[in-house]
């Protein structure tokens, strides 16, 4: 008995010592995270933010999935990996990603002109800033479907053209649709009307382009924009979390939105900004500029297919390969594009942000990779060289945080080049 005791007493200490040097083996192996960590918390004790969700990838496996602060700080609720974060202009990768998808079923083309499937915009103007006031002259070519996809078309918003301020409100296109409009089509017609800020091809001019597009989509699948992404891209990607409009039972993981104020946060004035709009029910209209909700992890699986589909056993492709090839080629030329009215080191594909030469410089990406944040201060940053995939996700407001959010990516890209 004492002999079967003994060797039984041995055999577990070799079994836990062999889990044990094997547990610190793989904790050796990981990246060392705690500078993502540190970063975070410092802008949380600084009263810059209330908390965020992080999560990057390599090699299509998830490495860092973590959760900061608080999603409400009223409420005292502690932020969780699966918080739902209004991710505004990441919506466009999406929605660029379900043109394409019409581009290879061969429903459309992205030379078609706009007005072959919108006729009112063929008899849209183009403003010309003269001296002390504007005139109108006709268009030099139609508005394709490639400029909307590169924010190429002349259809821009008050934000990047100050002077033409009072003509947006004009036309009732200076606020959010969701509260203007009872669907895309109706704000398009609007849209139409309007003269263009230039002439189609001419620059980059963030704005309105990318709901004309869901608008198109819209028109040419004969279903509503939410009903197209869910069967087309949500579902056959298992994206349970992505939204236009929050199912009740999901709703208590909608983040909080805050402005700084006195050193403090502040839930956002609703007032003056309705951030509560994925709380809205029975909404006809889907922003495609803007409206999506979702989380870190819907995006990673989003992210994840562009970047590894070819090692996927998941038969569904987004994209074929020559396809995702334009969207992540170089659309604009020698030209930039221009965010807030400042010309960017980067280019641009077909609705995501491509990092260049000089780009590289803000945050060490390889040439290449592909970007884009959200007005609330989420950002996505794909490195298809190096394989990582980075989402950093916070809800503040106004967009005063990519310095911070350039820095987390470069901390990760440095952290993945030292392993």
């Amino acid at each position: 008995m004492r002999i079967f005791v003994k060797r039984s007493f041995m055999k577990k200490a070799l079994v836990f010592s062999l889990l044990f040097f094997s547990s610190v083996s793989i904790f050796a192996q990981l990246p060392a995270f705690y500078r993502i960590d540190s970063t975070i918390n410092a802008e949380i004790a600084q009263h810059n933010i209330a908390g965020g969700v992080a999560l990057i990838a390599s090699n299509g496996k998830i490495i860092h999935h973590k959760a900061y602060g608080f999603s409400n700080i009223e409420a005292n609720k502690s932020m969780e990996e699966n918080a739902i974060f209004r991710v505004a202009s990441q919506t466009k990768a999406i929605i660029s990603v379900a043109v394409l998808q019409l581009v290879e079923r061969g429903q459309i083309r992205l030379e078609d002109p706009i007005e072959m499937y919108f006729p009112e915009f063929s008899s849209q103007k183009v403003f010309v800033k003269t001296a002390d006031s504007l005139v109108l002259v006709d268009r030099a070519r139609s508005i394709t479907i490639r400029d909307l996809l590169t924010h190429q078309a002349g259809i821009s918003s008050a934000d990047e053209y100050p002077y033409l301020q009072k003509e947006f409100l004009k036309y009732g296109l200076s606020n959010s649709g969701v509260t203007q409009y009872p669907n895309l089509r109706a704000e398009i017609a609007q849209i139409a009307k309007m003269p263009l800020a230039h002439q189609p091809g001419a620059r980059f001019s963030y704005g309105l382009s990318t709901n004309v597009l869901g608008g198109l989509i819209e028109f040419v699948t004969k279903q509503n924009l939410d009903t197209y992404l869910t069967e087309n891209i949500f579902k056959p990607l298992g994206m349970k979390d992505t939204y236009f409009y929050l199912p009740k039972s999901k709703q208590n993981r909608l983040v909080e939105i805050y402005i700084k104020q006195n050193n403090n946060l502040k839930a956002a004035d609703r007032a003056a900004m309705p951030v509560d709009y994925p709380l809205l029910e029975n909404a006809t209209y889907f922003s495609a500029i803007g409206g999506l909700v979702s989380t870190t992890y819907d995006y990673f699986l989003f992210f994840n297919h562009l970047l590894n589909s070819e090692n996927s056993k998941n038969k569904f492709r987004l994209l074929q390969p020559a396809t995702k090839a334009q969207l992540l080629t170089n659309q604009l030329g020698e030209k930039t594009f221009i965010f807030g009215g400042f010309p960017s080191l980067n280019q641009f594909g077909l609705g995501v942000g491509l990092t260049s030469v000089k780009g590289q410089s803000i945050n060490k990406a390889s040439v290449g990779s592909y970007f884009w944040g959200g007005a609330f201060n989420t950002a996505y940053m794909v490195d298809p060289k190096r394989n990582i995939i980075t989402l950093f996700y916070f809800q503040r407001t106004p967009f005063v945080l990519p310095p911070l959010l350039s820095k987390l990516e470069k901390t990760t890209i440095e952290i993945i080049d030292q392993q």
